[in-house]
């Protein structure tokens, strides 16, 4: 079913187009959603996060609107430990710009790196992207569009992604239940948020942005959620 960010099958009329799209917008509390250091949850928060993150090469493509790259079969698995169960990293995606706002902020891109455990429970480690403060490197920038336009990128390239360097240096995170942010936006979906940005090339996010564009759902309501910050 042909969804849209723009249009009349924009985010804002996504649960009128099917009823599976209805059914999961009306049973879940939805994402993204606005996230306030100052009145999120903080004393005591007792549940941890562990990453076993490995260099691996991904294979990408493009599909809902976006470059998603996922891991080759027999590559090293990438695990994440949130309270104690094991989940494994199985796609990773961006939005431009970024789905979630941290203390009213926006940011330019906002990278989601999908786990799933066993018994097939969700958890999207969301990471919000700043540029870096290099000048951008022509050659490099003309190299990065060519790989982010969607017939190249859709045709399935191997990458080679060190999945521990995409995190930001300090690890401190929110963490609140919610729904996958494309259609059908199903739930409940573990979110776990970094507060702090990682970087990105200029050359590399301005690609981004040329060959994506915009594909961020807006802020939903909290509801009576709510949301943790650790230590």
């Amino acid at each position: 079913m042909d969804w849209y960010y723009e249009g009349e099958r924009r985010p804002e009329n996504w649960k009128n187009i099917c009823e599976a799209f209805k059914k999961a917008e009306n049973e879940s509390l939805q994402s993204p959603i606005q996230l306030c250091e100052q009145s999120a949850k903080k004393n005591q928060y007792q549940k941890t996060m562990n990453t076993r993150y490995h260099l691996t090469n991904f294979e990408t493509s493009f599909f809902n609107h976006t470059v998603h790259l996922t891991p080759l079969s027999g590559q090293e698995v990438n695990v994440l430990f949130f309270n104690h169960k094991r989940y494994i990293l199985d796609d990773i995606h961006f939005h431009l710009p970024s789905e979630h706002q941290i203390n009213h902020e926006s940011f330019p891109l906002e990278m989601h790196l999908v786990h799933r455990s066993k018994e097939n429970d969700l958890l999207v480690l969301a990471i919000m992207v700043i540029p870096n403060k290099e000048p951008a490197n022509l050659e490099k920038s003309r190299l990065d569009s060519l790989a982010l336009n969607p017939r190249v990128s859709g045709r399935g390239l191997l990458v080679p992604v060190d999945v521990a360097k995409l995190l930001p240096i300090k690890k401190q995170f929110f963490h609140y239940t919610g729904s996958l942010t494309t259609p059908p936006t199903i739930g409940p979906v573990n979110w776990v948020v970094f507060k702090n940005q990682t970087y990105m090339r200029k050359g590399l996010l301005q690609a981004f942005k040329e060959n994506v564009g915009k594909t961020n759902r807006p802020l939903q309501p909290l509801g009576n959620r709510t949301i943790y910050l650790s230590e």
